[in-house]
């Protein structure tokens, strides 16, 4: 973590510092003095452009108190833009920043693992596709990244993450991208109009006291044990704010057959403060829901023949694929041959939109909610001239910031993680900066914030404080979040005394989102006290902490989580998405003492369909063969004779599912040098992903060794050296 000096800004003027021969970086300066300072990043033509609206933008933040640099260049490379921000934070104390218009984008390589689900395969697919877009390379100075070599490609610059980076996220600064979408015409006519809505909504700023909240067709497992806490939290996080009739809805797919003319209404409304797409999406479409849920005979015959028909229709062996699959329910052709004629393909296409929101008819819904979050794939994608995200704040209403990822997401991921900091007051990008991962992106103007519901707080300036002594005075506070904010604070500054502090908020914090806080932070530092919070975990009354601590046990291996896994399966029976990952986790355990300790448990127990549920469990462990799947995939991995991209992909799965248990036959290949490199290559970056586990010591000294040893290609050098930081890692 960096830390700032005191500073003076420069009062109104411009300077011009040079950045290479021949060119200049123009730097309009602040108007007023300030604790800390923020920074316009733009292109020479956009501020030549938007000159106006820039000026009356940098005059409202400044009318709030944030001092305001408006930085223009024509730029070439991100390096370039770092520096520029580098600079401002030591010497000026930058809090945050904004790029508009053509501002290079960074594309990262080499770091999967601080995304939340992002695993393309970096060799077999075009680098495009496998980069990450992320403005993590601006606002995390400490992490480390080296050119990949590859010429950039008008905005998109090319990089890996270093082996020898910080292997976590902790960003200095906050950021937000404002692009413009190129099916809305004139980028700078665009940017203008933004701009303009932007300082409307700075000086209408609502309390945030209305909110929307809808849970797609496949989110959590369709777990309605898991849509249930997000009411729960929203009490926690703002006490009785919600209290009143109709001031906060949580929507769900299932609750009409089609249910995206309601979530178009409640977007468009004039008083919704923030609304939350938990939902599948791409970047030019916000899937809402699926084959929708029908009661009669000749719906739900309709519906098939519907599904039967898009089958088909797929290229290359629909039709054979659609005629199996009717043959699989006892049906005949006539059930999709229809598929090719003119008014299916209208009367299904229509279907088709009823499901889900596309770019195109974002500009006519002209969203009004200030703040929407997309906890979504894709939605975020800046790399495209036109995504879901860009459009919601450059359509006109209302909508100003937008909070998306630009690749997959996970969705056992918290989308609620210091959500009442909004609440108070809080600048949206301030917020993003404590819970960023690597997909996840500010679209809009990040310096928006709400009316604060307690002004005295200050809430913009206490969370730029630093001080262990303050924020352990704050970490009783009466507002939960402020108490989540304070441990990340002294999480950031190593307080020696930290853990003992989270391990007592995971047992005694009547508060979910603080106990997940604490579990969360406890993660990162992975010392014995986590194995207790996991223990706590597991039993907690909120159900994503259960779920995540389940999942956090597989990926450990240690063997005393294996009777808590089946005494959670068993008790936790009906939540869908815990049922899921305990299925996960129990196979990244020895199969033999799985079996015993399902044995041991079921012994003496005679509830209802007790044989049943011990067979479930029991069938878990078996894939084909006999064998379980970590003796399968092992036995594929290690086989000579097995075809070499089949064992590389069996290798790579390694990062999704962690068998500890074969931990000794994968460090002998990872050593093998008479093991094809590429096996070897992948195999390091696959351990790299047992950062929690039981055994990742022994991975690092297997590691250490290898390299002491020499004889490795500095491919596979680099790789090892990589999988022992990871495994290592102090955060």
């Amino acid at each position: 973590m960096n830390y700032r000096k005191p500073f003076f800004v420069l009062l109104a003027g411009v300077l011009l510092l040079s950045a290479a021969p021949g060119r200049s970086q123009t730097f309009e300066n602040p108007s007023i003095q300030g604790s800390s300072s923020f920074a316009v990043i733009t292109d020479s033509r956009t501020a030549r452009e938007c000159r106006p609206q820039m000026t009356a933008y940098k005059q409202t933040l400044e009318a709030e108190g944030l001092p305001v640099y408006i930085v223009s260049h024509d730029w070439t490379t991100p390096e370039q833009v770092r520096d520029v921000l580098r600079k401002l934070y030591a010497e000026n104390a930058l809090e945050g920043c904004v790029f508009i218009g053509d501002v290079p984008i960074a594309m990262i390589t080499k770091a999967q693992h601080l995304t939340s689900a992002f695993k393309m395969d970096e060799r077999d697919h075009p680098l495009h596709e496998t980069s990450v877009p992320s403005d993590r390379f601006y606002d995390d100075f400490d992490l480390q990244f080296v050119p990949q070599g590859t010429p950039s490609q008008g905005l998109f610059h090319y990089y890996e993450m270093s082996p020898d980076s910080p292997q976590y996220i902790s960003c200095d600064i906050y950021s937000g991208r404002i692009k413009a979408q190129k099916a809305y015409g004139d980028p700078y006519k665009q940017i203008a109009r933004y701009l303009e809505k932007a300082v409307a909504e700075h000086r209408d700023a609502t309390p945030f006291d209305q909110f929307v909240s809808y849970t797609g067709h496949g989110s959590y497992s369709n777990s309605l044990i898991a849509w249930r806490d997000e009411q729960q939290l929203l009490d926690e996080q703002f006490g009785n704010v919600f209290s009143r009739t109709h001031n906060a809805k949580f929507l769900r797919y299932s609750m009409q057959p089609f249910v995206k003319e309601s979530l178009i209404r409640e977007v468009r409304r004039d008083d919704v403060d923030m609304m939350v797409f938990h939902e599948h999406g791409m970047p030019h479409r916000q899937y809402l829901s699926g084959t929708p849920y029908v009661e009669s005979a000749e719906d739900a015959a309709a519906e098939m023949q519907r599904s039967l028909r898009e089958l088909a229709r797929r290229p290359g062996s629909g039709r054979e694929s659609a005629a199996k699959r009717a043959a699989e329910k006892g049906l005949d052709s006539t059930w999709y041959n229809r598929a090719e004629e003119p008014e299916m393909l209208r009367l299904d296409s229509i279907a088709d939109l009823r499901t889900g929101i596309i770019l195109e008819e974002v500009e006519a819904i002209a969203p009004n909610a200030r703040f929407v979050v997309f906890d979504a794939c894709y939605n975020g994608d800046y790399r495209e001239d036109d995504f879901i995200a860009g459009h919601y704040i450059m359509a006109p209403g209302r909508c100003v910031t937008t909070f998306a990822n630009s690749v997959n997401v996970l969705q056992d991921k918290s989308a609620f993680d210091l959500l009442g900091l909004l609440g108070e007051g809080l600048r949206i990008g301030a917020w993003a900066k404590n819970i960023h991962i690597l997909e996840s992106h500010v679209i809009g103007d990040p310096t928006y914030r709400f009316k604060a519901a307690h002004p005295e707080l200050d809430i913009n300036s206490m969370a730029l404080k630093r001080n262990n002594g303050f924020w352990l005075g704050q970490l009783d506070n009466a507002i939960p979040d402020i108490q989540n904010l304070a441990m990340i604070r002294l999480w950031e500054n190593d307080y020696p005394q930290l853990l003992a502090i989270l391990l007592d908020k995971c047992s005694e914090s009547p508060y979910s989102v603080v106990r997940y806080n604490a579990f969360r932070l406890l993660e990162s530092l992975n010392g014995p006290e986590y194995k207790q919070a996991l223990m706590l975990a597991a039993y907690d009354r909120f159900e994503f902490l259960r779920r995540i601590a389940v999942t956090r046990m597989g990926r450990i291996g240690d063997e005393a989580f294996i009777s808590v896994l089946i005494d959670v399966y068993v008790r936790d029976r009906n939540a869908a998405r815990i049922v899921f990952n305990i299925s996960e986790a129990i196979r990244c355990f020895d199969k033999q003492q799985v079996e015993k300790a399902i044995e041991t448990y079921f012994a003496d127990k005679n509830f209802y369909h007790a044989r049943e549920e011990k067979q479930e469990l029991l069938d878990k462990l078996i894939e084909r063969n006999e064998l379980s799947p970590g003796e399968s995939s092992t036995r594929e991995i290690l086989d000579p004779q097995g075809k070499p991209r089949w064992r590389q992909a069996r290798i790579s799965f390694l990062k999704n599912r962690p068998y500890h248990q074969h931990v000794t036959e994968y460090l002998t290949l990872l050593g093998d040098e008479q093991v094809p490199e590429i096996l070897r290559v992948r195999m390091a970056e696959a351990l790299a992903w047992f950062n929690l586990s039981v055994r990742r010591h022994e991975i690092a000294d297997a590691g250490r060794k290898l390299l002491a040893r020499g004889n490795c290609s500095p491919e596979l050098a680099k790789e090892v050296q990589r999988m022992i930081n990871r495994v290592e890692s102090k955060k």
